[in-house]
């Protein structure tokens, strides 16, 4: 067996840094692990990457980032060492006239009347980002390092996002507009995070570290990731478990989780920890 985690909301709170007791856990898998996330190395370096190996941790794993689509292979066995696997180019495979018409696009969608955000939301910096392998749309921007205000911000675009159907409404339009390169060019747009959409394309994706997994001779690989439902970015992982040929059976198993703290009920119950292992308290969760 071997394991694959989304980040944001699974292994951390959302944009939030790896803690201790999550590190520890992780330190005492059984088998090995995987991450898949959304974001880009430079964004999840200070939330995941150099945390991890400030609490000790010790071991190797590997980490498929943009939204499963650049690989890299991670060592920190003596150094924290991160290597350049493969990589998908989102532009290269569109071409420079639909790259260009997907970009304005976007811009222009987040211009237009409907979708214009009320006063109390902040916008800040970059609203779409090249992450290489796929572009991420995100209407109040994104800063590398959110500080308090940032975070406020952010919760109060989820509340904005939850009471009116925000990035659903977004989405629907951008599927409509955007037809031509969701049936040519296999475009794939899917809610990102929070307060985000991820634009890539189909099969590079959070499926790449299964399928990554499962070539290496894996039997059974368990994915486990807070968007997991229709429309997320972790989706792709339950259509590639409902595309599995019906004679014999799927060795995917995808878990929906919400928080770390429901995350690492998960793994107790899959009984992949060191037995000497007990979590006394993580956000009032007893658990040994």
């Amino acid at each position: 067996m071997a394991l694959a985690f989304d980040i944001d909301s699974t292994l951390t709170y959302p944009r939030q840094p790896i803690d201790k007791t999550m590190t520890e856990v992780l330190k005492r898998l059984t088998v090995p692990f995987s991450v898949a996330a959304g974001s880009h190395l430079l964004l999840l370096k200070k939330q995941f990457f150099s945390p991890l190996y400030d609490f000790g941790f010790r071991g190797q794993f590997a980490a498929f980032l943009s939204n499963g689509a650049v690989h890299y292979q991670c060592d920190y066995s003596h150094k924290m060492s991160i290597e350049l696997v493969s990589e998908f180019n989102i532009k290269a495979h569109l071409g420079e006239a639909d790259y260009h018409f997907l970009w304005n696009k976007l811009a222009k969608t987040l211009e237009r009347e409907e979708f214009l955000l009320p006063a109390s939301l902040t916008i800040v910096d970059n609203r779409i980002v090249n992450r290489g392998s796929m572009i991420n749309l995100c209407p109040i921007g994104r800063k590398e390092q959110e500080d308090p205000d940032a975070q406020q911000n952010r919760e109060r675009f989820v509340e904005f996002d939850r009471s009116t159907g925000y990035r659903e409404k977004v989405i629907r339009y951008l599927n409509q507009e955007l037809a031509s390169l969701v049936r040519e060019k296999q475009l794939k747009i899917t809610l990102g995070g929070q307060t985000s959409f991820d634009i890539g394309i189909l099969g590079q994706d959070k499926t790449k570290p299964v399928r990554t997994l499962l070539d290496d001779g894996f039997e059974k690989v368990v994915f486990i990731g807070d968007a997991l439902f229709e429309g997320g970015n972790d989706a792709a992982i339950n259509e590639f478990i409902k595309a599995w040929p019906a004679s014999s059976a799927c060795p995917v198993e995808a878990i929906q989780v919400n928080s770390p703290k429901e995350t690492i009920e998960v793994i107790h119950k899959l009984k992949v920890l060191n037995q000497s292992f007990f979590v006394e308290e993580i956000d009032g969760f007893r658990k040994a």
